[in-house]
């Protein structure tokens, strides 16, 4: 009994407690529109790529709509953890690292650890950069959801 009492006065004061924690996104988040931005490479669909929408207009450029991709190469758009993003032009930055060439050895207690790695970039750094990437999107909010697909080209394996 004593422990269901505790556990509801923990529950109602971390109920409390979020209503006071400060909101980290901005008090002038405009209006979000839904973006739905499929990213396929070669071809195929890229899993767990990160996509940035760079605004075009500086002023805007604090509203960052950031998602990854998933298994179908989608990436639903949010920005400061809403769905969508807000109107405007945009340029579109994918990125991918992976990495590979683990090395292994032994800890101090036996079991098999990795001891080196390195990182690899996956995708060609031009569309990894607002500045030359050449995939644009605009967000006018007038459509049901914005939506476009993008090819990133042939996987590459350059380190990090």
């Amino acid at each position: 009994m004593l422990r269901i009492y505790w556990s509801l006065i923990f529950s109602a004061t971390l109920l409390l407690c979020s209503g006071c924690q400060k909101n980290s996104q901005p008090d002038d988040l405009p209006k979000l529109y839904p973006c739905i931005i499929t990213i396929t490479q070669d071809g195929k669909p890229l899993e767990d790529a990160g996509v940035e929408l760079a605004a075009e207009d500086q002023s805007a450029a604090k509203y960052r709509a950031v998602t990854k991709t998933d298994a179908e190469g989608k990436a639903v758009m949010s920005t400061y953890g809403h769905n969508g993003a807000p109107a405007g032009k945009y340029k579109v930055v994918v990125s991918k690292k992976v990495d590979d060439d683990f090395v292994y050895g032994t800890s101090s207690t036996g079991d098999k650890e990795i001891q080196k790695y390195n990182t690899y970039r996956t995708v060609e750094p031009k569309y990894s950069d607002a500045k030359t990437t050449p995939h644009e999107i605009e967000i006018t909010g007038k459509e049901k959801r914005a939506e476009a697909t993008f090819d990133v080209g042939k996987a590459i394996k350059t380190r990090y």
